[in-house]
């Protein structure tokens, strides 16, 4: 019992003034005396006391006082709102930003090697899986090819980026590739997340070779690992093309191990790009916080509802008992 009292609590605690209203109308305003006219009955007492009359101005009696009170103090209690303070519910909060970093420059276009998909089309599928699987997350995502841009920002809304997701298209961005810039895109992104205590980690995914940042990609890792941010990286690609966009596994080895994340390689098709994914999802597991918040419950309505009671039975009795007057 005690233990419900201490977390009974009023919203308006200085309603409570008005509870000596009364009294104070009671003792500093006196009545004004009424001018009417009134006729002299010199044996006015000796009438009254032989006819039992009672000519004393009639006072209330201890009964409508208790009433009155009562419901005064019950309507000042409902005015000053009382609440109680429920036990803490824990909620379950992300506490990882992600951020994807996908490469969308023109090489994106070749085939994936499997019922003629496009690489960004293999990458597009394949990525909208793992955004369901992390459903405890906040992503955002970052897009390079000659430049790089912030194309979803960190949030919980997976519909918006699964949106995001559906309208990118190979080349839309120009047609090399900018490797160090879209990370370093990506460090600010989630320097300017409104979770700040939540851990970092950003993906990137690309088939091709840095030639055109404007910031070294291994100047951009050290940046990111500076701020505390895991890159991971995804090789998707041919590593022994001979042509002057083929991946740069090293780079990305060495992206990877500068920021303590880990990099893979993916062959050119579906499944295996799929299986990359499954495997970063099981080096990152979901983690969450609980956050304890404690909801107001108003109990003004008691109060209320007992002063509206106590009235209605009162005015019932007055009526009942007129009547059988």
């Amino acid at each position: 019992m005690s233990e419900w009292f201490s977390r009974l609590d009023f919203a308006w605690p200085w309603a409570g003034v008005l509870l000596f209203v009364p009294l104070l109308m009671r003792f500093l305003i006196t009545p004004q005396p009424q001018e009417s006219e009134q006729v002299r009955v010199p044996f006015l007492p000796q009438l009254a006391e032989a006819l039992q009359l009672n000519l004393a101005a009639p006072k209330p009696s201890w009964g409508a006082r208790l009433l009155f009170w009562t419901l005064w103090i019950l309507l000042v209690s409902a005015l000053a709102r009382p609440e109680y303070l429920l036990p803490p519910k824990t909620l379950i909060k992300p506490m990882r930003n992600i951020v994807l970093i996908l490469d969308v420059s023109g090489s994106m276009e070749k085939g994936s090697g499997q019922n003629e998909q496009t690489r960004l089309q293999a990458v597009q599928q394949t990525v909208r899986t793992f955004i369901s699987q992390r459903k405890n997350d906040r992503i955002g995502l970052v897009i390079f090819a000659s430049q790089a841009w912030p194309f979803a920002p960190i949030s919980e809304d997976k519909r918006a980026l699964q949106s995001r997701i559906d309208q990118l298209a190979p080349g839309m961005i120009g047609q090399q590739t900018a490797i160090g810039d879209a990370l370093g895109v990506a460090v600010k992104l989630l320097d300017n997340s409104l979770e700040m205590d939540a851990a970092k980690m950003a993906i990137l995914l690309t088939d091709g070779n840095d030639t055109a940042s404007k910031l070294d990609p291994k100047v951009a890792a050290q940046l990111a690992a500076a701020h505390h941010v895991m890159v991971h990286t995804i090789a998707f690609g041919d590593e022994n093309s001979s042509e002057e966009d083929k991946v740069d596994t090293g780079l990305l080895t060495d992206i990877a191990a500068i920021t303590g994340g880990h990099a893979w390689q993916a062959a050119t098709h579906r499944d295996a790009l799929a299986q990359v994914w499954q495997q970063i999802d099981a080096q990152t597991p979901e983690q969450v916080k609980t956050l304890g918040l404690s909801w107001h419950r108003p109990l003004f309505a008691w109060p209320l509802s007992l002063a509206l009671l106590l009235l209605l039975l009162f005015v019932s009795i007055s009526t009942l008992a007129r009547r059988r007057v």
